[in-house]
């Protein structure tokens, strides 16, 4: 098993479908296409949260979930198969597109991502509609708070 992490309000930490993703779209995913994004260590979840925050937002009534799901079907982007501009902000359509193939092809149920803010670590992203989802299991939430130190 593959263990992963996800920080959000606690209101929706809960909530595995991808729905966040699918309202608003990310990087590897256009509006409209749920995929679950999650990362493979707590502290690279912690960063990727700051990284999307406004400036002097201070978050609150924020958790961590601790989410498992099998080794396989996950499959991983080696970066000599990644656009050149995959890690452009805002992203670029190539890179959605890209993803888009592993979405359609539904051969996968995960598929590991570099970072933008570290490429040497990994985002996992998963996908709500592959037919092995329901093996994606949510096994621990608890509260979230981020040391105010990172805050000024």
């Amino acid at each position: 098993m593959i263990q992963v992490y996800r920080i959000a309000k606690q209101k929706y930490i809960e909530d595995l479908t991808g729905i966040g993703a699918k309202t608003v779209g990310g990087r590897w995913n256009p509006k409209g296409v749920a995929v679950l994004y999650t990362s493979t260590s707590a502290a690279l979840s912690a960063l990727e949260v700051l990284a999307h925050l406004p400036a002097a937002y201070f978050p609150d009534d924020m958790s961590i979930a601790t989410i498992e799901l099998p080794e396989e079907p996950v499959s991983e982007i080696p970066f000599d198969k990644l656009p050149d501009n995959w890690n452009k902000t805002p992203p670029p359509n190539d890179i959605q597109n890209f993803a888009m193939r592993w979405i359609s092809e539904n051969k996968y149920l995960g598929l590991k991502v570099p970072s933008i803010i570290i490429p040497k670590e990994r985002n996992l992203l998963i996908n709500p509609l592959h037919p092995e989802f329901d093996s994606v299991k949510l096994v621990n939430v608890e509260p979230f708070s981020f040391d105010t130190r990172l805050f000024k």
